[in-house]
């Protein structure tokens, strides 16, 4: 088994400097730091092997990162906060802007015992990056993705957004425009295939021009809502992916004249906070308890323990932005 007195031979530095680095106390070269660092990653020593089954050994403390505020977030962190608090165990959070390296010294935070487990809303480094940091203590998502190695707490985006076609469909809405995430996002690619299957067995043609990607959320709202302003041949609802930009899109189509739902249904995702004061007609797909859930399953690995997990489920939250419409016979 490595021990720190082998990462102090091969950084050819003392004990006690290893110990500064691992512990965050006291000064260290940079140097220093950096020869420690490489050592332990060339030996695959975690500085807990021992320490990890003695009380002293947990910080009782999960980390939660993302990039940076998004609409779902407060809910999310509320929930997450709330039940690590039943359970003892402390959150902090880290807002990474995107930035790779900063995403990875907060995963270092679990590499080196300063963190028991890690919960990542948004990530900035591919998965691969982040996976084998589950060797140090486990990682949960709401993201979805195929990994034995993090937890991921997931609802099927497929069959919520297939429930929000067809809702619309019902309510008398033909021409229907798209507003979607990152297109190699796995959520996007299963909205992609509701879109498809939504499509065929309407016997409807999908037109390419009313599909939008939104790939940062900042104004996007407000952009798609000049694209759609200047359409030729307007859709008269538009479905998007999540709420904060389904109200920048209502909020700029006023300021240009338009009336919300009048002249174009909306219909968001998340049944956040926004949509509740804006009235927007929505999806929620149980966020808070997936945020419970990915809590459950670290608080679970750590202590070995097995709280069942909550039932998750979607239901479409009726509000006053996709009205009944008359639709037109056909010629």
């Amino acid at each position: 088994m490595t021990t720190i007195i082998d990462v102090a031979k091969k950084a050819q530095v003392s004990k006690s400097t290893v110990s500064r680095v691992i512990s965050g106390n006291g000064y260290v070269s940079q140097e220093s730091r950096k020869k420690v660092l490489e050592a332990m990653e060339a030996l695959s020593y975690s500085p807990n092997l021992i320490a990890r089954n003695l009380q002293s050994g947990e910080t009782k403390t999960i980390g939660f990162l993302a990039q940076g505020f998004i609409d779902p977030l407060g809910v999310f962190l509320q929930s997450f906060i709330s039940i690590a608090k039943r359970y003892n165990y402390y959150v902090t959070l880290y807002f990474t802007d995107g930035d790779k390296k900063k995403e990875i010294d907060a995963l270092n935070q679990l590499k080196y015992k300063q963190l028991d487990g890690v919960f990542i809303l948004t990530r900035a480094n591919k998965w691969e990056v982040i996976e084998p940091y589950s060797l140090y203590g486990p990682i949960a998502t709401w993201h979805r993705i195929d990994s034995e190695r993090i937890y991921s707490s997931y609802i099927d985006h497929y069959s919520g957004y297939l429930r929000s076609l067809d809702y619309l469909y019902q309510r008398g809405y033909r021409s229907i425009g798209h507003v979607l995430g990152n297109f190699e996002n796995l959520n996007t690619k299963a909205r992609l295939k509701a879109i498809d299957d939504f499509h065929q067995e309407k016997k409807m043609l999908i037109n390419d021009e009313w599909i939008f990607q939104d790939k940062s959320r900042i104004d996007n709202g407000r952009n798609i809502a000049h694209l759609w302003h200047e359409m030729n041949n307007k859709t008269d609802a538009m479905a998007f992916y999540t709420d904060s930009v389904a109200a920048g899109f209502i909020s700029e189509l006023q300021t240009l004249g338009y009336s919300i739902p009048e002249d174009v249904a909306v219909i968001g995702f998340d049944n956040s906070e926004i949509s509740r004061l804006m009235h927007i007609t929505t999806v929620d797909y149980s966020i808070k308890l997936q945020a419970e859930n990915s809590f459950i399953y670290i608080h679970n690995q750590l202590n070995k323990e097995t709280i069942p997990e909550q039932e998750m489920r979607v239901q479409l939250i009726e509000r006053q932005t996709v009205p009944l419409r008359k639709q037109k016979k056909e010629q």
